[in-house]
This record gives structure tokens, C-alpha cells and sequence, in this order.
């Protein structure tokens, strides 16, 4: 029975949900709708974030909708991986649009 105790409170620190830091990346819009955005990164890679109900953006400090944001547009996004693999954006910070 003790030992039962011991596995189960192993487990439990195993299990444990640490938290896990927000990978960075930084690109150029490539595409947008209100469930995913893709950017390009300067090293050619197209990267897509799904895009939830928690997903914040900004744009010169001020809350913008996700889809606000152009194609072209040079943003950083914070993002965290899903047990599934696919990327999720938590906050997204667009650069003021140039004036032509």
C-alpha cells in the first residue's frame, strides 16, 4: 500500500505542469484569417499559428483585431506548442505601417 503511495506521488511530480517559455519568432505576414496567421521568416521559412480566443495583437501599443493585420505587415509573435504539435500564437506585435 505505501508503495502505491510512493508510484502515485511520482507520477504526480512527473506530471507536473511546469511552465514552459514562449518561443519567439519574428517575420513578415504572409497570411491572415480569424482562426490562423503565417508569416515568412527572414530565413525563408513560412511558419503557421493557430490563432484562439486568448490571442492578443497590437499594433503600436494599442489592441488590435487579428485580423487587422496585412499581408506584408513585420510582426513578432510569441507563441507556445500544443501537445499536438501545431503552434499557437499568444501575443502578436505588428510594427507601425510605413507611409508611403
Amino acid at each position: 500500500m505505501q508503495a502505491l503511495a510512493v508510484s502515485t506521488i511520482a507520477l504526480l511530480l512527473l506530471f507536473q505542469s511546469s511552465p514552459v517559455p514562449l518561443a519567439h519568432f519574428t517575420g513578415r505576414i504572409h497570411g491572415v484569417t480569424r482562426k490562423d496567421v503565417t508569416i515568412d521568416t527572414e530565413e525563408g521559412n513560412v511558419i503557421e499559428f493557430v490563432i484562439n480566443r486568448k490571442t492578443r495583437a497590437e499594433r503600436s501599443g494599442k489592441t488590435i483585431p487579428v485580423t487587422a493585420l496585412k499581408t506584408g505587415d513585420a510582426v513578432g509573435i510569441d507563441a507556445r506548442q500544443e501537445l499536438l504539435g501545431y503552434l499557437v500564437a499568444v501575443s502578436i506585435k505588428a510594427s507601425a505601417p510605413v507611409q508611403p
